[in-house]
């Protein structure tokens, strides 16, 4: 939790928002949260959530979204004072059931998808303006010598209030596939020299390879754990 505050208190110093609250009276019922993306004008969404099954198909999810949309069609600081060209996201299963998913959420609210990856969405703020993504190098995993037959989770302040989650769930799931195995955790506030020297990679690395698959695409996820662990 101390960890999450001082991610927070980051964020509202550099950017000065970063989230979004639905109330009814004083109980929070949805969340919606995002980044400015400097570089590209734009505005990631990272995530939104309504918890409780009693509040879905309510208009919350929806009246976030409006209301992040009308916000950002005003001047930012952080784009020199203009309005953002547009709202980036990348969805990920995890619907409950009954639920309706993040991706036909998204697109029913008009976000189009971009490229091949039926999950990479984005809405333009600008008429006329077509996004092209900026490639970016992510953080590539530095294979070491102790991490061979071993599970690596590494884990450290995070935007998402569920990370931790879905990191135990990578856990067990690992568990069922082999029972034995030795599994370390790995904090990178509390070890960052222990990140660093595997190229500060964060998620799930079984066998020094690491696992691409998100763990609630369960068959695909057993997949690549099983084939890693040859």
């Amino acid at each position: 939790m101390e960890e999450k505050r001082k991610w927070a208190m980051e964020m509202l110093r550099r950017w000065s928002t970063f989230a979004k609250l639905s109330y009814i009276e004083s109980t929070a019922v949805g969340l919606i949260q995002y980044k400015p993306v400097p570089q590209e004008r734009v505005v990631y969404i990272y995530c939104i959530f309504v918890p409780e099954k009693d509040q879905w198909q309510k208009g919350i999810a929806t009246q976030l979204l409006s209301n992040l949309i009308a916000d950002m069609k005003k001047p930012k600081l952080w784009f020199d004072n203009k309005p953002a060209l547009g709202l980036k996201t990348r969805t990920f299963p995890g619907a409950k059931s009954g639920q309706f998913s993040a991706r036909l959420f998204f697109k029913k609210m008009g976000f189009k998808q971009v490229g091949e990856d039926p999950d990479f969405l984005f809405y333009p703020l600008e008429e006329g303006f077509i996004y092209q993504p900026v490639k970016e190098k992510g953080a590539e995993y530095i294979p070491q010598e102790e991490d061979k037959d071993k599970v690596l989770l590494v884990h450290g302040p995070s935007y998402c209030p569920f990370s931790y989650f879905f990191l135990k769930k990578t856990e067990q799931t690992i568990k069922e596939i082999a029972p034995g195995i030795s599994i370390r955790w790995i904090d990178s506030s509390q070890e960052p020299d222990e990140v660093r020297k595997r190229g500060n990679i964060e998620g799930c690395v079984v066998n020094t390879k690491p696992i691409k698959s998100f763990v609630l695409d369960k068959e695909d996820f057993q997949k690549e754990v099983t084939k890693a662990l040859k």
